[in-house]
């Protein structure tokens, strides 16, 4: 297998973690629905970015030190809940 297939694979798994809680999060927790739909986009934007960002730094450094690099896997599908969590605060909900 090449390594562009096994991070494809990584990557299959790892998405629907990365987007499903705060995507969810935001259907449930979200009391209208024009509301509901801005934040949907924003969350669908905001976990790209991140997941985008931790696959760019876990490729560069897998090869030096696999477990920051899972480390840095982990602890990337928190941003999108900071991300939610300070957007609402600033929007005063």
């Amino acid at each position: 297998m090449t390594d562009a297939t096994v991070w494809l694979i990584i990557a299959a798994f790892y998405a629907p973690l990365h987007y499903g809680g705060p995507v969810g999060v935001v259907i449930l927790t979200t009391p209208t629905a024009d509301l509901r739909q801005r934040l949907l986009r924003y969350m669908l934007i905001e976990c790209s970015l991140s997941m985008l960002l931790a696959f760019a730094l876990v490729i560069w450094l897998v090869e030096n030190n696999i477990g920051i690099a899972m480390l840095i896997l982990l602890l990337s599908m928190l941003l999108p809940y900071l991300s939610l969590w300070a957007h609402r605060a600033m929007s005063g909900r």
